[in-house]
């Protein structure tokens, strides 16, 4: 079985990073090679049929045999599977990996980003959304001397800065005891896995609203914070410099989905977006220090002038 399912993810990746297709002779030919191929198995065409039909019916894709070319085996819609984030990213990391398993040497030389709270507790609540299960969290605030205990209904999961963070409503609670009719606060709340020190999935069950999009949810959002009562959407416009080439920085990675350059200059250009200047995108723009300068609108102008001057003054001392 484990032999069956590790063939399967090989295909993937091969397919994957071959767009311009692969014929079962070279489907043949490389597995033979493939130290992924630890029994030293054959592809047999019947095995390797097994394999397609259940990549397609596991990752919900198209692959397709075209005997015009040479019964080349080819992804279907990729530009489609790229639109699917979640979905490119898990079939681009079996690809990654299986590739580093296949180079003796160069895990060693590929580095990542870690994420320090990803392993602990994202397959449980992965598990607990799949099954719309409440957890019960023991949190664990920076402004609390001690964790707090939290219901909450994981509507969905997002990384953002090295950090997962698990949303959703929570529950409230009626004399000590779980209600039997909760009452659910209006707002989403988010909370990082690596604050909380104890997780428990419930037998209560959750329904999740059928019309709740997630991409939706952050579609206003630079990051991770969404508060719409505190936040306005603003038209962001923003002065980059073309110091340490930063606006080309700008170009090849946007900050929001919105981005627009509006006007081109030789030292600098104007970029306009649509976002909430939440303490996350106001911490990016910082960040960047005087290569970015805010034109408007003027209260963000203000605040960003603000943290500036209180720089000033912590190197002034």
């Amino acid at each position: 079985m484990k032999d069956y399912l590790q063939r399967q993810i090989w295909i993937l990746s091969e397919l994957y990073s071959h767009p311009e297709g692969v014929t079962y002779k070279e489907f043949e030919e490389r597995w033979e090679r493939s130290s992924q191929n630890s029994l030293q198995t054959p592809l047999r065409k019947r095995t390797f049929a097994d394999c397609i039909r259940a990549i397609e019916t596991a990752f919900g894709i198209i692959i397709s045999c075209n005997a015009r070319d040479n019964y080349r085996y080819r992804i279907m819609q990729r530009d489609w599977i790229q639109k699917d984030r979640v979905k490119e990213w898990l079939i681009s990391a079996f690809a990654v990996n299986t590739l580093l398993q296949d180079c003796q040497g160069l895990t060693e030389r590929v580095v990542y980003e870690e994420i320090p709270s990803g392993n602990r507790y994202l397959l449980q609540v992965l598990e607990a959304m799949r099954e719309n299960r409440v957890l019960r969290i023991w949190f664990q605030d920076f402004f609390d001397p001690e964790p707090r205990e939290v219901l909450l209904q994981p509507w969905l999961v997002r990384v953002f800065k090295r950090r997962w963070y698990v949303i959703g409503p929570t529950e409230k609670k009626s004399d000590g005891e779980e209600s039997a009719s909760q009452t659910i606060q209006n707002s989403l709340h988010r909370y990082p896995l690596d604050r909380i020190e104890r997780i428990e999935t419930t037998e209560r069950a959750f329904k999740m609203p059928v019309d709740f999009s997630a991409e939706a949810y952050f579609r206003e959002a630079f990051g991770i914070i969404v508060d719409k009562e505190d936040y306005d959407v603003e038209n962001i416009r923003l002065k980059v410099y073309d110091t340490n080439h930063r606006r080309e920085y700008l170009r090849s990675l946007p900050l929001h989905w919105t981005q627009q350059e509006t006007e081109q200059h030789d030292q600098y250009s104007v970029f306009e977006m649509r976002v909430a200047p939440t303490y996350d995108f106001i911490q990016e723009l910082l960040s960047m220090g005087s290569e970015v300068e805010v034109l408007s609108p003027d209260y963000v102008r203000q605040e960003m002038r603000w943290h500036a001057n209180e720089m000033m003054k912590r190197y002034m001392t």
